[in-house]
């Protein structure tokens, strides 16, 4: 069973955490409010840089929908969500909630797009936050493992961290031991100008999976909402199995 300790605590049963020597923070639920024995982690990273202007709408749809359709999944109750926004900087918008605790269409405000594209930087904070929530989790006895789709459309142009540096920190997830297992896809949507540095990433950083969405619209918005949430529902049902879910095309 689950055994519950103290923490730095925030209102609405939520704790905020210092990670990299306090480069990043993240909020996730206090563990004494969780109900199940396992949990999925999920993070959605999107990319609100001023290269997305225009179809700002589309990608909130996108992100909506996918919260919303993994509200329906058998495994629901085992996932724990997390969404961020980056640019310039990173916004964590909330941190590691139950399903339960969020509204999307009413949460989630509508994107303001400018500044530069941190993109390394999300990746590794995403990766690393996750990590070390795990940690919290198996420390009181759940059983872990996690996802983190990050949205794109840009060459990173801003980060203080590199590929190496993403590189390691999946490294770090694979040498504690804390996740059972961890999917890193990398989702690249209006990125003709970019999409040869993406791929290079995804390769040099080890990330699980690179996707490439071209003409990015409303159709493949939806499709886009239904990738990521059946892929949360595969690496959820994965759960226990000692490694991760297989790769789902786009």
């Amino acid at each position: 069973m689950p055994v519950f300790g103290s923490g730095p605590q925030s209102g609405n049963g939520m704790q905020q955490h210092n990670i990299q020597g306090g480069a990043f923070r993240f909020s996730a639920v206090r563990p004494e409010e969780l109900g199940a024995a396992e949990y999925t982690l999920v993070t959605i990273v999107t990319d609100t840089t001023g290269s997305v202007a225009g179809f700002e709408s589309t990608l909130r749809d996108a992100v909506v929908d996918a919260v919303k359709a993994c509200g329906k999944s058998p495994r629901a109750d085992n996932l724990l969500v997390r969404f961020v926004t980056f640019n310039t900087d990173i916004q964590e918008e909330h941190g590691f909630k139950t399903l339960r605790q969020i509204n999307p269409q009413q949460d989630y405000a509508p994107f303001r797009c400018d500044g530069m594209t941190a993109l390394y930087d999300a990746v590794k904070e995403s990766i690393s936050a996750t990590n070390a929530y795990a940690k919290i989790l198996m420390d009181h006895d759940f059983d872990v493992n996690g996802i983190v789709f990050i949205v794109t459309d840009g060459m990173d142009n801003r980060s203080r961290f590199g590929r190496p540096d993403v590189a390691q920190a999946i490294r770090r997830v694979k040498q504690d031991e804390y996740l059972e297992s961890l999917l890193v896809i990398l989702i690249g949507v209006n990125a003709d100008e970019c999409s040869h540095w993406l791929d290079e990433f995804h390769k040099e950083a080890g990330l699980s999976q690179y996707v490439d969405i071209r003409d990015f619209d409303a159709a493949k918005g939806a499709k886009l909402a239904e990738f990521i949430s059946k892929s949360t529902s595969a690496q959820s049902q994965s759960l226990g199995t000692g490694g991760g879910s297989e790769l789902l095309t786009f």
